[in-house]
């Protein structure tokens, strides 16, 4: 191994980062993670903890539109996933603060505005929609069975925020045997340098990080918008 390969470029071209992508359209699915208004709109209950900021400064919700789009063109089953509680947040760990920090916040109540998918990239009626309790979209979830009744064996990961669901969804993925690549402009974080940490130290050794444009092609469409 390289003596410099822990420099940021020299680690992912030295893991494959800059691969062209090749993905079995009928193998493979979309996930589209936790892009709950409470999350991602400015105007959503959790805007103070910089998600929606960052979501906005960068477009992620019409770049994740193009996926969406793009993979509906091209025969890629999509499949979101929605983290929400019910009143009293009664499924709500104990273990973290994170999940405290939601219930002060009144924040993704099942049956309200914040907890539904923001209009952007919403569900199509033939589409899943996997509710979740936790960080990753496989815990306490159907997602698993929901891919592997459909021969999904490779998902792309899309979501807010990249250091807690994408990230932890991509380390099951990866754990429960799933071929996983992380589409970078199609995730964001509380902040700029807490989103370029997971994409550049910590996931490209479990998954593949590309580009919209790189998962546009590996669909066989270009820019959509």
């Amino acid at each position: 191994m390289r003596e410099d390969i822990f420099h940021t470029q020299d680690r992912l071209e030295y893991l494959g980062a800059h691969m062209a992508l090749e993905i079995d359209k009928q193998r493979t699915a979309v996930l589209s993670m936790d892009f709950s208004n409470d999350i991602v709109h400015l105007e959503g209950a959790l805007k103070g903890f910089g998600f929606a900021d960052m979501v906005s400064e960068y477009d992620v919700l019409d770049k994740t539109g193009q996926l969406l789009v793009a993979a509906r063109g091209s025969g890629v089953r999509v499949v979101h996933v929605s983290v929400k509680f019910q009143p009293g947040y009664p499924e709500r760990p104990a273990n973290a603060g994170l999940w405290q920090s939601l219930q002060d916040a009144d924040a993704l109540r099942d049956g309200t505005w914040g907890a539904q998918i923001h209009p952007r990239v919403a569900a199509q009626a033939s589409e899943a929609v996997v509710t979740k309790r936790g960080v990753s979209a496989f815990t306490g979830t159907d997602l698993d069975q929901i891919l592997r009744a459909n021969g999904i064996d490779t998902v792309l990961l899309a979501g807010v925020a990249t250091n807690l669901v994408v990230e932890g969804t991509a380390r099951q993925a990866c754990d429960m045997g799933y071929n996983t690549v992380v589409i970078s402009d199609c995730c964001a974080a509380a902040d700029r340098q807490t989103h370029e940490a997971a994409l550049t130290i910590t996931l490209p050794y479990l998954c593949t990080v590309a580009s919209l444009d790189e998962a546009l092609a590996s669909m066989g469409a270009g820019v959509l918008v």
